[in-house]
């Protein structure tokens, strides 16, 4: 959890819902207020649906979360320790609150440039380069081919039908004028930013540069999900062809940040919760695609697994990672079970991992966290870039293998439209992941086991529309934080089991301390056991470690030291 000296903002749940949140947002304010509590404003929930659409969010799709912004400063108070101040202050009323954090997702810096320091241009290529730490080291369109993701075959078989696929694509939005990117998505009605500020019916990229932004990555994304026909002179020839894997798509661009690099933990939620609000009214969200993601939050879990009831499949990137840093383990919200984590596989058949000192390379693993994940490839894939019409050849990260998965369900979707309508929502979504990950390729090459490294396999997108709808798939149990054990009395609460607002709090805390800091990560076993089998000793060890840790909150520190240290468990 880093500081960035700016005003603590809270995500505020509470138990009560009238349909007028102004005037909950206002009496919000007045509690805290009165508990000391000084707020500069309460925020707009940005997830309202279109005027033109009718009816606003209802009960069951966050009307009754509150944003408030304070006037206190994270370089001066925890945010978590603000967090249960607050709570204090609302008490019986309040269901939950944690702050609106901005969490890190890791992305290659230089993506958006003409050309990145050490890459090499191609012989006959229009696009600008190409990484030579990477194969296939020259400019080539190659995911889309039967010898990789069968993308171009997957699509070519369903061309022809009638069926609109809607997509949701959560990233920094579509630029206004590269050639590229599909119109549906330029001038789609539905499109929407959940950036304060910005006027809330545009999605495009305002390509805001400075330090600590990386504009344009929502336009390489995008053109890789449902990029138009493009001519490139590459070394392999003249490619003519469309670069999406499913260009025939109506793309919802929600813009949820203005820079790959940092994510709003409400933005996130406010945009799935958009897209199921949606789903729900009549216009369905079929695939979403996202190609971000960090920490977990309370937040994020409910709108997960609203969207997943609600019938949407989700994509989103297993991460990506500089020699281990945050984590080389899958990120959330792919790491939650009823999203598809989207790692990465070489082009030559190879985990996306490198021992190079300041390479980036995929997040995958541990094996308990890769039941639903698919491998799909990067990097050195196509990536455009600019004002006009510029693609280059270096695509990299887990953020070019999400369009691909979410461009082959929408495939599938469209194979199988009238037989998937008629199933119940969520039944779906495990149709669809079924078809992706028994047609997935077991072909590829692990450092450790396959699970491990490919989750269910690598892409085959023209396989899976050989798999018929499967309709008896058992649901996927809601997701969920891992419960720290550390927090029970006397260990007789086992997960699954609603706990007070306080003991979730220290929990959504616990687990975003143990993803941003791999010392913490070491002490119980990297992760890679299951929480009720890391021993007592090492528990002993993690929460003493917790208690002495700079980014720890005052209150969890309390915690800890009233039950762990006075001798045991209490």
């Amino acid at each position: 959890m880093n500081i960035y000296n700016q005003p603590i903002e809270l995500i505020i749940e509470q138990k009560v819902f009238s349909g007028k949140s102004k005037q909950e947002g206002g009496g919000v304010a007045k509690r805290l207020e009165a508990a000391g509590i000084e707020v500069d404003d309460v925020l707009k929930n940005a997830a309202r649906l279109p005027v033109q659409l009718g009816k606003p969010l209802g009960k069951n799709m966050g009307g009754a979360t509150t944003y408030v912004r304070t006037k206190v400063l994270d370089a001066v108070m925890n945010p978590w320790d603000m967090a249960h101040l607050s709570a204090k202050a609302l008490g019986s009323s309040l269901k939950f609150v944690e702050p609106d954090m901005l969490t890190s997702f890791v992305a290659d810096s230089n993506m958006d440039v003409p050309f990145k320091k050490g890459m090499q241009k191609g012989k006959k290529a229009d696009g600008d380069s190409f990484d030579p730490d990477w194969q296939p080291k020259r400019n080539a369109v190659w995911h889309l081919g039967n010898d990789f993701s069968q993308l171009k075959a997957a699509r070519e078989a369903v061309a022809n039908l009638p069926h609109t696929i809607r997509i949701a694509h959560l990233d920094t939005g579509y630029n206004k004028t590269h050639k590229l990117l599909p119109d549906t998505a330029k001038t789609n009605v539905l499109q929407r930013s959940f950036i304060a500020g910005e006027t809330d019916n545009d999605a495009h990229d305002r390509y805001v540069n400075g330090l600590g932004r990386m504009p344009g990555h929502g336009t390489g994304t995008l053109a890789l999900l449902a990029g138009k026909s493009v001519k490139l002179a590459t070394d392999d020839g003249e490619f003519n062809d469309f670069l999406g894997g499913a260009p025939f798509a109506e793309v919802v661009c929600l813009r949820i940040s203005p820079t790959v690099i940092l994510l709003k933990t409400s933005a996130f939620a406010e945009a799935l919760n958009y897209a199921t609000a949606l789903t729900q009214g009549g216009t369905p969200i079929h695939v979403l695609s996202m190609s971000m993601g960090g920490a977990p939050s309370r937040a994020w879990t409910a709108a997960v697994n609203r969207a997943y009831e609600a019938g949407i499949t989700m994509v989103t990137a297993a991460g990506n990672n500089y020699n281990g840093a945050p984590t080389r383990h899958v990120i959330y919200p792919a790491r939650y079970d009823r999203v598809i984590a989207a790692c990465g596989v070489t082009h030559d058949l190879r985990p996306y991992f490198s021992s190079k000192l300041g390479e980036m390379a995929g997040c995958f693993g541990p094996e308990r966290h890769m039941n639903a994940a698919l491998a799909a490839f990067t990097p050195n894939t196509p990536w455009a870039y600019g004002n006009a019409g510029g693609v280059d050849f270096a695509g990299a990260g887990t953020s070019s293998a999400t369009p691909q998965i979410a461009a082959a369900a929408a495939i599938y979707y469209r194979k199988n439209f009238e037989v998937l309508n008629a199933l119940e929502p969520w039944k779906r979504v495990e149709a669809i992941r079924y078809a992706l990950f028994k047609s997935a390729s077991k072909k590829g090459k692990p450092m450790g086991t396959y699970r491990n490294d490919f989750g269910n396999g690598i892409l085959q997108a023209f396989d899976a529309l050989k798999v018929g709808v499967n309709s008896n798939r058992a649901k996927t149990p809601p997701d969920e934080t891992p419960w720290f054990p550390i927090l029970n009395t006397l260990f007789k609460t086992r997960p699954g089991v609603a706990q007070a607002p306080k003991m979730e709090m220290f929990n959504t805390e616990l687990a975003q301390l143990v993803f941003y800091h791999p010392e913490l990560r070491a002490l119980i076993n990297n992760d890679e056991r299951p929480y009720e089998r890391v021993s007592q000793k090492k528990w002993r060890a993690f929460s003493a470690a917790v208690v002495e840790h700079h980014a720890s909150s005052n209150t969890l520190k309390n915690y800890l030291i009233a039950n762990w240290h006075a001798g045991k468990p209490k």
